[in-house]
């Protein structure tokens, strides 16, 4: 705001002039503000200028130069050449060396025509890869997932037994307490892995059944890779179906009779037989083997054997075989992989006893199924399993057995006789169940844990004992072939490789693992494990059929583990079939001439 006085009357000057002409004349209000809008822009012009270089310009190049050169050379033939010029063109001649080779070359001459017919190299192999001693542990495997409701953390705290499948890519283990106080009444996990397979879980089995008493022995069956059979401490005898529709793998299992097991069942073994077929045999501590038939899903037994060593006393009274030798405990058992009826038996007073499905047999079972009074007497027909049980009857008790066993059958309205209609008619299971014992080897000072026929030699078979041995024997001869010492230590399993005949493994009760190859060593160990890390015991040991190089163990403190071992132990070598074959032989002999002195 401006504000203008009035003025006092002068003269104007000459500028005044302009004044008026821009400004009201009107000085009358000498009072008045006027207002001037000033012309000063509120906002200051801006501009935004922006620059940037020419883009940049990359370039790739590559570059090489191969430089090849080729070059051959061949020497002229002899022919061509003529005689080769030596180095010197004179040749020296020396009358000691002439009188040396002459003196010498006869000495030599001799001993290579005597190393033509010596055996001395037949069984040194040079191994260009030091990797004899060489085994892995691929697979520690422990079920740590949840178990089943009600199961108590405490029954995988050991593991009893451990079998491969047919196909070798299933283990199968049994789990239990070893508090031999209460194992009747405790509770077992069966646990099973495909150990072939990527997605392997160690921690987690593939599949795991509760069982309500403690599993002490399995076997899987040697064709069907699914079926497998399991031996209980209260004296059961189960059939497993693995990956059976509905998750019921159990298929079927004994009953407590008469002429079952009562005690632990502590070896089961399958064989096969001309009559049964494909059967499953059991060893209790009761001295009973009998054999079962899946066919009849364990409803009875096919057959019974009474297997009993003969005391010092009574072989002096009876003669072997009759049967009338007090019982004593199985412990191991074997089949003879050429003879499926031949199989021999480990007990716990250390005796070892050759044995025979059909040996001592009074009777065959087609005498058995031949109707009494000829064919024109007609009679009911005989089931084959049903006729065995009969075999080692005594002639004194066969007829009346026989008509007693047709009439409970006539009475049942039945067609043929079966193994349960002949234990209906409630015959002394001392009639039934006769001796097989054939022949009684040098027994051990131990309970004999584990016994394992060799796949290579019919007659040759390998037995351990909680005496610390471990011995190899013929079938033949009554003495031993061999007896190592792998340490002070008992041991409780043994297993025979599939692809070498002179390797085989035994478990002890200081968690070691003793591998013995016998044709570097005789006396000892080839290689030594140590599977367990507190010294629990190697309960358990399997080598798998289809993959020679794998061997699991079951220990004491509930794992199973899978090795795999070194080439050199699982590759068979050059005239090893007949060093070993001579080994047998040549032992056999000598173990019979010292028999026949020492009678």
């Amino acid at each position: 705001f401006i504000h203008f006085p009035r003025p006092a009357r002068c003269a104007r000057p000459a500028n005044m002039a302009v004044a008026a002409q821009r400004l009201p004349a009107d000085f009358s209000d000498s009072g008045a503000v006027h207002s001037l809008a000033s012309d000063w822009r509120s906002e200051r012009p801006t501009a935004s200028v922006a620059c940037a270089t020419d883009p940049i310009e990359v370039a790739h190049a590559k570059t090489q130069a191969p430089r090849v050169r080729e070059g051959a050379s061949q020497t002229e033939d002899a022919e061509e050449c003529g005689a080769v010029r030596l180095a010197r063109d004179y040749y020296v001649e020396s009358a000691e060396l002439n009188a040396f080779l002459a003196r010498s070359t006869p000495e030599l001459e001799e001993a290579l025509h005597r190393n033509l017919g010596t055996t001395a190299f037949d069984n040194h192999d040079v191994s260009w890869e030091d990797e004899r001693d060489v085994a892995t542990c691929l697979h520690s495997l422990r079920h740590r997932a949840a178990l089943p409701p009600n199961t108590p953390a405490s029954v995988l705290e050991s593991c009893t037994a451990v079998s491969w499948n047919a196909t070798g890519s299933v283990v199968a283990a049994a789990y239990g307490p070893l508090d031999r106080n209460d194992w009747e009444s405790s509770e077992s996990v069966l646990c099973t892995w495909s150990v072939m397979r990527r997605q392997l879980d160690p921690s987690r089995a593939d599949h795991t059944l509760q069982l309500p008493c403690c599993l002490v022995s399995l076997a899987f069956h040697r064709v069907e890779p699914d079926l497998l059979a399991g031996g209980g401490f209260n004296g059961d005898v189960m059939l497993f179906r693995l990956g059976a529709a509905g998750g019921e793998a159990l298929a079927c299992k004994s009953s407590l009779t008469e002429y079952t097991h009562a005690w632990p069942v502590l070896q089961l073994a399958w064989t096969h037989t001309p009559q049964l077929g494909h059967v499953l045999t059991s060893l209790s501590s009761d001295g009973r083997l009998l054999v079962w038939s899946p066919a009849n899903r364990l409803a009875a037994p096919a057959m019974g054997c009474r297997v009993a060593p003969r005391a010092q006393a009574a072989a002096e009274r009876e003669p072997f075989g009759s049967g009338k030798a007090p019982l004593a405990g199985g412990a191991s058992l074997a089949f003879s992989p050429v003879d499926p009826s031949t199989f021999v038996v480990g007990f716990e007073a250390g005796q070892l006893l050759k044995c025979g499905l059909h040996a001592n047999e009074a009777r065959s079972s087609e005498s058995v199924q031949a109707p009494r009074g000829g064919p024109e007497g007609g009679g009911l027909r005989w089931a084959p399993e049903a006729a065995t049980l009969l075999t080692r009857v005594g002639r004194s008790h066969f007829e009346r057995l026989k008509e007693r066993v047709e009439r409970e059958a006539q009475m049942a309205r039945a067609k043929e006789v079966t193994p349960t209609l002949v234990l209906a008619a409630q015959p002394p299971a001392e009639q039934l169940y006769g001796s097989p014992a054939s022949l009684l080897y040098q027994p051990h000072s131990g309970p004999v844990y584990g016994v394992a026929f060799s796949p290579f030699h019919r007659h040759v078979f390998l037995s351990v004992s909680t005496d610390a041995s471990a011995r190899l024997f013929s079938l033949l001869s009554p003495q031993p072939l061999l007896v190592t010492e792998p340490s002070a230590a008992p041991l409780y399993s043994c297993s025979w490789s599939p692809a070498r005949p002179s390797v085989f493994a035994v478990g002890g009760a200081d968690g070691q693992l003793h591998v013995y190859d016998l044709r570097r060593s005789r006396g000892k160990p080839e290689l030594a494990l140590k599977v367990t890390g507190d010294g629990s015991a190697v309960y358990a040991v399997a080598f798998n059929p289809a993959e020679p190089s794998l061997i699991a163990t079951a220990d004491g403190q509930g794992i199973v583990k899978i090795w795999r071992l070194s080439r050199a132990l699982s590759s068979m070598a050059p005239r090893e079939q007949e060093a070993f074959d001579r080994l047998a032989g040549a032992r056999t002999e000598e173990a019979a001439a010292v028999a026949g002195e020492e009678e």
